[in-house]
């Protein structure tokens, strides 16, 4: 596998798949391998494993983690084309992907999601009813997580609860900024930041919360979603990744336009319910553990993998 970070099925995927080796660009090198899966179409990962795989005459699958080819600039568009028509399968992780893929001509894919959950790692420590108003927002601060919507939303919260309090749990190249208009806004009595947490603690924090919030602009998954879920922690999240797909709006999700105004009248209708919470909650952990378990998920992606280069191998021989 290419990329930057070994996938976090890395180990889980080896039952399967036997040996596998992962590169980070540059420091890979050719040899004799029975596929190679560069982990996103970039420049920076794409490129090099296409390399790669066309010198070592080896079948290539890429994947596609989040919908932000449209973003792209047009430079890094046409690589990440050229490395998306010249794979053997492209892996999306959700139907808008997918569809995003088949309109500029990728029609080699397979919607495979990356939601892995461990029921034994998140799972609900504390009821609704003993939990404080705390939104929690957990990821990486850059422009697509919607910072601003986050804060401007959080604002009208604050004038309709008084005692909600925002934890802030990510790092990135915003985080300068963030602080910034924290401080403006007189928020930092009730804004709480934290650095990246070990992931006990985040489990720790899950169980804390009311309710996650998500308010990106594009995502692949996001998986906090499923992990806060995971805790009965019920999410109100921007229409993005697999969330629409996965979840159905009202019963295990509060599902919202980018308005601050929609997004904070959803967060007080369950800030100020916990018996809403308590069943929403429910309900989003039974539906994730269905869809996204840990064992059955990793094998769904490893058997599909399995298949396609069998089937790949078989056309070689013809």
């Amino acid at each position: 596998m290419v990329g930057k970070t070994p996938s976090i099925a890395l180990g889980t995927l080896r039952k399967y798949w036997g040996t596998v080796h992962h590169a980070k660009p540059p420091l890979i090198r050719p040899g004799k391998y029975d596929l190679i899966v560069a982990q996103e179409p970039t420049l920076r990962t794409g490129l090099p494993a296409l390399l790669l795989a066309k010198f070592t005459a080896t079948p290539l699958f890429t994947e596609v983690h989040g919908n932000y080819l449209p973003h792209l600039s047009l430079v890094q568009r046409a690589i990440a084309y050229r490395v998306l028509k010249s794979s053997d399968l492209v892996r999306a992780v959700n139907k808008t992907i997918t569809k995003q893929l088949n309109q500029i001509g990728i029609n080699k894919t397979a919607t495979i999601p990356s939601i892995y959950i461990d029921p034994k790692t998140f799972h609900p420590m504390k009821k609704h009813s003993q939990r404080s108003k705390t939104i929690l927002f957990a990821g990486r601060l850059t422009q697509e997580k919607g910072l601003d919507l986050l804060l401007d939303s959080y604002k009208i919260i604050m004038e309709k609860t008084h005692d909600t309090e925002l934890l802030i749990v990510g790092r990135g190249p915003l985080k300068p900024w963030l602080i910034e208009e924290i401080r403006s806004a007189n928020l930092t009595g009730h804004v709480k930041l934290y650095d990246w947490v070990p992931q006990n603690a985040l489990v720790n924090l899950y169980n804390e919360a009311a309710i996650l919030a998500c308010t990106s602009r594009y995502e692949g998954g996001p998986r906090v979603v499923f992990e806060a879920a995971a805790c009965e922690t019920p999410s109100v999240s921007t229409r993005v990744g697999i969330v629409p797909e996965a979840l159905q709006d009202g019963v295990e999700v509060c599902l919202v336009d980018r308005d601050p105004e929609q997004i904070a009248e959803a967060a007080v209708k369950l800030l100020k319910d916990p018996q809403l919470r308590q069943r929403m909650g429910e309900a989003t952990r039974q539906k994730t553990l269905h869809l996204f378990s840990w064992e059955e998920a990793v094998k769904k992606y490893a058997e599909t993998y399995i298949k396609a280069a069998k089937n790949k191998e078989k056309q070689l021989v013809l």
